[in-house]
């Protein structure tokens, strides 16, 4: 009887040691958070601190300083004249020229985007606002609204590789750019039915980096509902006042919607649409069902976004023929 009665006091300290330790990560998040907050109150050691921390940051706000079409255009070519190579043409090249996207430019069936949601399911996804709490999508936090998986957790799908790698898509950017692309990032992540917009759930432009283009697969089925990616038809063209990280709201693109017209883009799995980025876009949020997104980002300049060093050791890789093959693609992802 006293083991027992000790042995239920141990628990219970146990559980009360649990709740304190929660209670004061949850305290060091919330206090980095403020840290965080205020220190973007003050703009200039933000970016200094941004850049100290990872150098590839001068270059991202460097060039977003320019947010005018035109001299963005002008800045893209000296860009790419540094990386001159084989012009290939790509008869989609003038559809995305004028519209900003071209929708399904390669085939994936449904059964190939939910073998691919499947493998997922194994992997651990992180909520934004809190990178360092990790959990499997079956047991997201209530509280969640977007939950992202880890970019070296995607490579270890051949399926995702397989598309990154996939010609159609790699002629699009050399035509359109006249350079070659490399991959920049891969991610997926859920977007879970709430009231509120959160991030990227607002109009924005992408200004990460001068020639860019971002293919979007769905994984699940998406309606209207399900939170459609929505895009500004042909509004990379627009000169509209803008910066980085800057979110608009409905009214303040209404005229943009006028003028262009709005484009959401619905589908069974598999789904997919290239995408100039500088046009403006969001994802809606989703009102009753859940949505899987895959993104691939194709630039010519490594963006902060992208793994900051390489991670996958090509001589040990399950893949690596595909890598191998595919090596200028990969350049800034695989360790040399």
């Amino acid at each position: 009887m006293h083991y027992n009665s000790a042995g239920d006091r141990l628990h219970k300290l146990k559980i009360i040691e649990g709740e304190k330790f929660l209670y004061l990560d949850s305290l060091r998040i919330k206090m980095l958070n403020s840290l965080k907050f205020y220190i973007r109150k003050v703009k200039p050691l933000f970016y200094l601190l941004k850049i100290l921390q990872d150098k590839r940051y001068f270059y991202y706000l460097l060039q977003g300083i320019f947010t005018k079409p035109k001299s963005r255009r002008f800045l893209a070519e000296i860009e790419a004249s540094f990386f001159k190579s084989n012009i290939r043409y790509s008869p989609d090249t003038e559809l995305i020229q004028k519209n900003s996207y071209i929708e399904n430019p390669v085939y994936i069936d449904s059964t190939e985007a939910y073998k691919i949601k499947d493998s997922l399911k194994n992997f651990k996804c992180h909520d934004l606002e809190i990178p360092s709490i990790e959990f499997l999508v079956t047991k997201k936090p209530s509280d969640c609204n977007v939950a992202y998986y880890h970019t070296a957790d995607l490579f270890k799908i051949k399926n995702v590789l397989e598309i990154a790698v996939n010609k159609k898509l790699i002629s699009i950017f050399n035509h359109l750019y006249k350079c070659d692309p490399i991959i920049d990032y891969i991610g997926a992540w859920w977007s879970f039915p709430s009231n509120t917009a959160h991030g990227t759930q607002n109009w924005h432009r992408d200004i990460d980096t001068l020639n860019q283009l971002k293919f979007f697969i769905y994984l699940t089925d998406v309606s209207v509902d399900s939170g459609p990616h929505s895009l500004i038809v042909g509004s990379h063209k627009a000169v509209f006042k803008t910066s980085h990280d800057q979110k608009h709201r409905d009214e303040e693109v209404e005229s943009l919607i006028k003028e262009y017209g709005c484009k959401s883009f619905t589908g069974k799995a598999g789904t997919n649409f290239l995408e100039n980025n500088f046009a403006f876009h969001r994802g809606e949020k989703p009102k009753k069902n859940p949505r899987l997104l895959l993104e691939i980002i194709y630039s010519r300049v490594q963006t902060p976004f992208s793994p900051r060093k390489p991670f996958i050791d090509a001589k040990n890789f399950e893949f690596s023929n595909i890598l191998n093959e595919n090596r200028d693609l990969f350049q800034k992802i695989v360790i040399s």
